[in-house]
């Protein structure tokens, strides 16, 4: 038999035997996993890895540019101070590191300085056009309109940029599919080619 039907056969043959076992197995992986995500020692890694992957770390720095101020802008309006807004806020984005730059903007602006600096200084994970817009809304007495025209900006072009992902990942993904059909569809349909050339 060719190797990959020896190995599908294997592979038949191993779940069968071993079902209980397969399946405390995949539970456990999948408990593992979520235990391990869950952790708070492994947050600041995965974080971390989140922000550094091509593609996915772009769109997490605008997605969670666009929270940033989507809620100081609603907060703002409200009536709320800009440190409370702030501490608020910092609630509303789920990686630690952006936490840490609103953590820093609160205690920045306690001390009398400029919103927009702390922006301003961590261009790695709010892009230059949130401190512009930031000191531009300061400057005229504007932040929170300032702080919705980036919401509204950033909203848009994840929204873009999440419809063109679609349908690039769509062809990979049929072909992923494809693949794997035709290599089960080899695997057996080979033994059968050579029971018959041998008769």
């Amino acid at each position: 038999m060719p190797l990959s039907t020896r190995i599908i056969v294997w592979l038949g043959n191993f779940f069968s035997n071993n079902l209980i076992l397969t399946f405390v197995a995949i539970i456990g992986i999948f408990l593992g996993l979520f235990a391990l995500f869950r952790a708070k020692f492994m947050a600041k890694y995965i974080d971390f890895a989140i922000i550094k992957i091509p593609i996915i770390g772009n769109l997490a720095k605008e997605l969670n540019t666009a929270r940033t101020a989507r809620s100081m802008s609603s907060l703002l309006l409200s009536g709320v101070s800009i440190t409370r807004a702030a501490e608020i806020t910092e609630d509303v984005v789920q990686n630690i590191y952006y936490k840490k730059v609103l953590r820093e903007a609160r205690e920045v602006v306690e001390k009398g300085a400029s919103f927009s600096k702390v922006f301003e200084a961590n261009p790695k994970l709010y892009p230059v056009m949130m401190s512009e817009m930031i000191e531009v809304g300061e400057e005229t007495g504007k932040l929170s309109d300032m702080l919705l025209q980036i919401a509204l900006f950033y909203e848009e072009e994840i929204e873009n940029k999440t419809k063109n992902l679609s349908t690039i990942i769509e062809p990979i993904l049929m072909i992923f599919i494809g693949a794997a059909v035709g290599f089960f569809a080899i695997s057996m349909i080979s033994p059968l080619y050579s029971i018959l050339g041998s008769i």
